[in-house]
């Protein structure tokens, strides 16, 4: 059995953690959390998209992301609406606010990753982005069935 302190669980805890106090601390003069953050940037990325699909792209559970939409409707950032085919559903949208955001949260993500890579080689940065792509693609994927 691997040595817990070898695992890949306990580096991507580490990486979740320690890349949320960053992102945390740089966002807080803007008064976001990381999670906050995260959900600006995935929305501005899409445009619109449905709880039910910031909930399956971010893997996490569906209280937290609606807790956190509220949040960010309660502050301007978002915009939620009926969905018009189902109207248990509801549409998430970016306002102004969310679009003038977008850019330091995407400078911040940056930073994060550039800070967490600092000791790899730039094909080994990208060859690692690749890697964690794949893996949370395949996970993601994996609700599906």
């Amino acid at each position: 059995m691997p040595n817990i302190m070898d695992s890949p669980f306990k580096s991507i805890s580490i990486l979740y953690r320690k890349s949320h106090i960053w992102l945390n601390n740089s966002c807080a003069p803007h008064n976001l959390t990381a999670a906050q953050a995260v959900i600006i940037l995935i929305v501005c990325d899409f445009q619109e998209l449905t709880q039910d699909e910031i909930t399956k792209r971010l893997g996490l559970d569906k209280s937290v992301i609606a807790k956190t939409v509220s949040k960010l409707e309660e502050r301007g950032y978002m915009v939620r609406t009926a969905n018009a085919k189902d109207k248990r559903t509801y549409d998430i949208r970016p306002t102004e606010k969310a679009w003038q955001a977008y850019p330091f949260v995407q400078e911040q993500i940056d930073v994060c990753f550039q800070r967490m890579t600092q000791n790899m080689t730039d094909s080994e940065r990208i060859e690692f982005k690749r890697l964690l792509l794949l893996a949370a693609n395949t996970t993601i994927s994996l609700d599906d069935e």
